[in-house]
C-alpha cells in the first residue's frame, strides 16, 4: 500500500470506529484480518506518524476513544491500539488481552514492543498465551526496535519451528531455519528443498547438505534444475567428488555461471576446457559447446568465421563476429549486417561498428530509414556512439520514428545530453549538421524550453 492508501484506510477505520454504523466496523474488520504483517506495520507506522489526527475534532479526541472503546467491539480496540495517546493504547491492549484470534493477537504484536512499559508488558503476556504465525512475523519485522529481541524470545518459544517451514511468509520459514537447520539429515533436506521457494532458504539448505552428505547432494543436484544448487555442488565439493564426464557435462550446461565454475573445477583437475569445446563443438555443433568457446577466449579460423557467417542460425552468425580472427571485419561487412534479421547480430555490429576508425553518420543511412525497427535502433545506437553533435541529432531523427520505444529512448538520450553534456560539447557544428538539426527541430514536438535551448546550444534560432 503506498502512504496515501494508507492514510486513506485510516480515515476509514477511525470512521467506522467512532460512528454508529455496525456494518462499517464488520467490514472494517475484514479488511484488517485480511493484512499481510508488512502492512501492518505500515499501518501503524502511518497511524504514528499522523499524530495530530487523533486529537482533530473531526475524530474526536481522547474522551471519545474511551467512550468508544465502551462499546465492546474488536475494530475500535484493534485501531484504538494504534492511537497516539498511551492511556488508549492501555486501555485497548487490555480489552484485546481478553480476545481470542489473529486479529487481535497482530495488534498485541505491534504493542508487545511499545516504548511505555505500561502499554508493552500487558501486551506481550497476552500474546504469548496465543500462538499466531501472522503474529509471529509481525514481531519478527520488529526485532530490531529496542525491545524486540526479549519479546521474540517470549513469543518463539510458543512455536515449534519444523511447523513453521510450511508458513507462507518467508521471513517465518527462515526464522524456523535458524532453530532446526543444523538438525536436518540427508533425506529431509532434499525433501525441503523440493518446497521451499525462497533463495536465501535454499542455499541453507544446499549449504547443510554439502556438509552433512555431499554424494548424495552432488547427485541430486549436480543435474537439477535449480542453478544455484548446480553451482554450489561445483564450487563447495571436494576435487574427489567428481568424475571428468560429470565435469565435460557441466561445461555444456544452459546457464553461462555454470559453464565457468565447471569450467574452473575442470582446470583444478588438470584438464583444458578449450579442446574438449572444441571437440563437442565439432561433433554435434550444441550451441553451448559454441558459447564455451567463446568464454574460454578461442577464435575462429578466417575461412571457419566467414562459413559461419553465412549460416542460417543466428547464434552461429552472433559467435562468428564474437570470435572473429584478430584482424578486425571491415566496415563494408558490419554495414552490411545491419540488415541482418537477428537483433543480436545486429546490435552487436552496431558495437563493433561504433569503434570502426572511419565511421560517419551518413554511413548507415540505409539501416536508419529501414523498415525494421531493430535496425533503426542499431543505427541509433552507432550514431549516438559516435558522440558530440552527431547524437544530438540522432536522438531529433528518432523524436519522428514509427517505434513508441526507439522514440522514447531517443528522448531520454536527449535529457541526458542537455544534462549533462550540453556544457562540455566544444567541437564546431558543420554547416551541414546544424542544417539537419534546424530541420528535425521544425518538425520535433518538443517542449517550448528544451526547443529554445536546443536553438540557443547549436545558433538554430
Amino acid at each position: 500500500m503506498t502512504p496515501t492508501e494508507v492514510d486513506a484506510a485510516l480515515e476509514g477505520l477511525r470512521a467506522a470506529c467512532l460512528g454508529a454504523d455496525d456494518e462499517a466496523r464488520a467490514k472494517g474488520l475484514v479488511w484488517l484480518a485480511q493484512l499481510s504483517p508488512v502492512e501492518v506495520l505500515l499501518l501503524s507506522e502511518r497511524g504514528r506518524r499522523m499524530y495530530w489526527w487523533w486529537y482533530s475534532e473531526a475524530w474526536g479526541g481522547t474522551p471519545f476513544w474511551s467512550d468508544a472503546l465502551g462499546r465492546g467491539d474488536l475494530l475500535t480496540e484493534c485501531v484504538a491500539s494504534l492511537h497516539a495517546n498511551g492511556y488508549v493504547r492501555e486501555h485497548a491492549v487490555r480489552l484485546l488481552a481478553d480476545r481470542e484470534g489473529g486479529v487481535g493477537a497482530r495488534c498485541l504484536a505491534l504493542r508487545a514492543v511499545d516504548h511505555v512499559s505500561q502499554v508493552r508488558e500487558p501486551a506481550l503476556k497476552a500474546l504469548v498465551e496465543r500462538p499466531d504465525v501472522v503474529a509471529l512475523g509481525v514481531l519478527l519485522r520488529l526485532r530490531n526496535r529496542f525491545h524486540g529481541p526479549a519479546a521474540l524470545t517470549s513469543y518463539g518459544e510458543r512455536f515449534e519451528a519444523r511447523e513453521l517451514l510450511a508458513s507462507p511468509d518467508l521471513v517465518v520459514r527462515r526464522f524456523a531455519y535458524d532453530g532446526v537447520l543444523a538438525e536436518m539429515a540427508s533425506g529431509e533436506i532434499g525433501e525441503q528443498l523440493e518446497v521451499e521457494t525462497d533463495q536465501w532458504s535454499r542455499r541453507r539448505l544446499v549449504e547443510r547438505w554439502m556438509a552433512v552428505d555431499p554424494v548424495v547432494a552432488k547427485e541430486r543436484l549436480l543435474g537439477s534444475r535449480y542453478v544455484e544448487g548446480r553451482l554450489m555442488v561445483l564450487y563447495d565439493g571436494s576435487d574427489e567428488l567428481f568424475e571428468r564426464d560429470e565435469l565435460e557435462e557441466r561445461m555444456l550446461d544452459r546457464s553461462s555461471r555454470v559453464r565457468a565454475a565447471a569450467c574452473w573445477r575442470y582446470r583444478r583437475a588438470g584438464h583444458e576446457p578449450a579442446p574438449y569445446y572444441r571437440a563437442a563443438w565439432e561433433e554435434d555443433g550444441a550451441a553451448e559447446a559454441l558459447a564455451g568457446l567463446h568464454e574460454t577466449g578461442q577464435r575462429f579460423g578466417a575461412a571457419e568465421a566467414q562459413e559461419a557467417l553465412a549460416s542460417s542460425d543466428s547464434r552461429l552468425r552472433l559467435a562468428a563476429l564474437q570470435m572473429w580472427p584478430p584482424e578486425r571485419p571491415s566496415k563494408q561487412l558490419l554495414l552490411t549486417l545491419l540488415a541482418d534479421p537477428s537483433g543480436a547480430v545486429v546490435r552487436y555490429a552496431a558495437r563493433l561498428l561504433a569503434t570502426t576508425p572511419g565511421i560517419r553518420y551518413d554511413d548507415v543511412s540505409a539501416a536508419a530509414a529501414s523498415e525494421h525497427a531493430n535496425q533503426r535502433r542499431a543505427a541509433w545506437r552507432l550514431r549516438r556512439e559516435l558522440g558530440g553533435w552527431n547524437r544530438v541529432r540522432a536522438d531529433l531523427e528518432v523524436r519522428q520514428d514509427a517505434d513508441e520505444e526507439l522514440m522514447n529512448a531517443g528522448r531520454q538520450d536527449l535529457h541526458s545530453w542537455l544534462m549533462h553534456h550540453a556544457a562540455t560539447t566544444y567541437q564546431p557544428l558543420g554547416t551541414a549538421d546544424r542544417e539537419a538539426i534546424r530541420a528535425h527541430l521544425d518538425r520535433a514536438d518538443l517542449p517550448r524550453d528544451v526547443e529554445d535551448r536546443l536553438r540557443f546550444l547549436t545558433g538554430t534560432r
